[in-house]
């Protein structure tokens, strides 16, 4: 009886421990790559390519802090925020950025979405499908051309 007793809290214990695990995981819209994912938004024809580039760098620089901004190339990068996810908590074991790029043909504003999760004893990388959408879904509201 003693012995079954044992048994019963040590997988007690063991279904504590997994569920305790399962929650600590990395958020729902963390996508597990090797890489960040990218996607573009289409500029209205109306829209010079300068201002395209000028309001896309001002909603990005508005959520987050400018790691690197090159205006010559058009290309910039935030720095990595801890506290992206649905609580706005601050977090050692999650991290997104955001990077932009004018296209060579100026058509275009490429977006990319990096998530690492897992801390710094191994971070596992990603892309962040919440962040990759709110950034589209703001740059094409101000640039972006409209699908008929």
């Amino acid at each position: 009886m003693l012995i079954f007793k044992l048994l019963q809290v040590r997988n007690y214990l063991f279904a504590l421990f997994a569920i305790s695990l399962l929650s600590c995981g990395a958020p729902k819209s963390f996508i597990k790559t090797g890489d960040g994912s990218w996607t573009s938004v289409p500029i209205r024809s109306d829209i010079e390519k300068e201002r395209a580039w000028d309001e896309a760098v001002d909603i990005l620089a508005r959520k987050f802090e400018m790691e690197m901004l090159n205006k010559e190339s058009k290309y910039a990068r935030t720095g990595w925020v801890y506290n992206w996810n649905k609580k706005g908590i601050y977090s050692q074991k999650y991290r997104v950025r955001a990077t932009i790029k004018l296209s060579p043909s100026g058509e275009n504003l490429d977006l990319k979405s990096e998530a690492q999760y897992g801390g710094q004893s191994g971070w596992k990388s990603g892309f962040d499908d919440r962040l990759l959408q709110t950034l589209k879904t703001d740059i094409s509201g101000v640039i972006g051309r409209v699908a008929r």
